[in-house]
């Protein structure tokens, strides 16, 4: 068994979204490193290979509140916090970023974002976001995923103590406007 990797920015990402990846990688360069996730058991091992990685996005195929695979299945959110989590994975006061379509829509993506922080960041805080629309990837040489091309969408953040509680949270639309969200 080797050693967990350090990286500074790392994408979990569906093989379908390999353009995005490969972007991903020319935009971070070599602090980046990308790994392709087609099953549950494929996520499980991924997070096992990198350590101290201060910012995550995951681009998985979504719907309100649940990531799932190509293959069939899917993840609920205290699940994969809890593997997350379990493998030290993320450095203390790290990002999250979810980028699959609509897993932060209406109140299944809220409990998603609250139910996978709690999980997630308990021992260490930090913030996670996603997005409560269909995402697109946009052709042409920096090719990003653009969850807020629709003017009623947006970027739904919870930032999370070191006990894993819900200390802050905003919703952030296309035109930057910002709402606080209602601490429990």
């Amino acid at each position: 068994m080797s050693l967990p990797t350090a990286v500074e920015k790392l994408m979990f990402f569906d093989p379908e979204f390999q353009k995005y990846a490969s972007n991903f990688l020319a935009e971070h360069g070599s602090a980046a490193k990308t790994h392709a996730i087609t099953t549950t058991d494929d996520l499980i091992a991924a997070v096992k290979e990198y350590s101290q990685v201060p910012y995550l996005e995951v681009v998985m195929h979504g719907s309100p509140g649940m990531i799932w695979f190509n293959s069939g299945g899917q993840m609920v959110a205290s699940y994969l916090g809890t593997i997350i989590n379990q493998s030290k994975m993320l450095a203390p006061d790290a990002r999250v970023l979810f980028l699959g379509c609509n897993i932060a829509e209406g109140s299944a993506g809220d409990d998603f974002l609250s139910n996978v922080g709690r999980s997630m960041f308990s021992g260490t805080g930090g913030a996670v976001g996603g997005t409560d629309v269909t995402n697109v990837i946009l052709g042409g040489k920096s090719t990003r995923m653009n969850p807020l091309r629709f003017f009623d969408a947006k970027l739904k953040v919870r930032r999370f103590d070191a006990n894993g509680k819900m200390v802050a949270g905003e919703n952030v639309s296309y035109w930057g406007n910002r709402t606080s969200v209602n601490v429990p």
